[in-house]
């Protein structure tokens, strides 16, 4: 049974992100499109992945799965964390 689009929220965080250059799991992952490389380098001077199309998130949580770095959280709309 899959989501409905827009019920959840991917977000990354930049500080444990090793960039799109060296990884993009997250990205590749994504059935839905939801990630893409950031246009600038973040704090760790890498690009990392951003989140660009929230309202498509239906929380399968394969970009977190295949995270090494446990740079992806996914959390329900009321902040519920579902998958790290």
């Amino acid at each position: 049974m899959k989501a409905e689009r827009g019920a959840f929220v991917a977000q990354v965080d930049e500080q444990f992100c090793k960039g799109t250059e060296r990884c993009g799991l997250c990205v590749w992952a994504c059935p839905e499109g939801v990630f893409a490389p950031a246009e600038r380098p973040g704090v760790r001077g890498v690009r990392p992945a951003k989140v660009i199309r929230m309202d498509a998130c239906t929380g399968c949580g394969l970009c977190a799965l295949y995270c090494p770095d446990m740079a992806v959280v996914v959390a329900d709309r009321k902040g519920v964390v579902v998958l790290v």
